[in-house]
């Protein structure tokens, strides 16, 4: 398969040779030219395409290579994975334990808290009923006083 010049080339080279046949010749070797650099191209292509692959082959990984990294890492992982698993049932563990110790201290602080608001409500209570006492008596002397002095008011009259 032949090159050939495209109409517009052609074109110019006709109108700057002013002789036909010089530039059917001059037409002709570049045309030439240009398939002989094409034709060598093509070679060099199936040329460079195999070197290529074979620096390919040799610098990348194979699948098998690739199969044992992967195998390796795997473990690596999973004991990774083991590892942290065993740490974090350890740090689990401890901060249960001080999870309870702090709950055992705060319910200690609780029943120490509230045994202190029992004493206090007992001791307004008891203050309350004192209180109480006194107001009635207070109520039953004057109502009293009042109730003689109006007999006696009565008994005069």
């Amino acid at each position: 398969m032949g090159y050939a010049l495209p109409y517009e080339a052609v074109k110019e080279i006709q109108t700057i040779v002013k002789d036909p046949q010089k530039a059917e010749i001059i037409i002709r070797v570049i045309e030439g030219g240009l398939s002989a650099i094409e034709e060598k191209a093509k070679q060099e292509k199936v040329t460079v395409k195999a070197e290529l692959k074979d620096e390919l082959t040799k610098e990348l990984v194979t699948k098998a290579e690739l199969g044992e990294t992967e195998a390796r890492l795997s473990g690596k992982i999973e004991a990774l994975e083991e590892k942290l698993r065993g740490e974090i049932k350890t740090v689990e563990e401890q901060l249960r334990g001080e999870i309870r110790t702090l709950e055992e201290s705060l319910r200690g602080e609780i029943k120490a808290r509230e045994e202190g608001l029992r004493a206090e409500i007992h001791k307004w209570r008891a203050d309350t009923i004192k209180w109480m006492f006194i107001f009635w008596i207070g109520q039953i002397a004057t109502f009293s006083g009042i109730l003689i002095g109006v007999l006696k008011w009565m008994l005069k009259q």
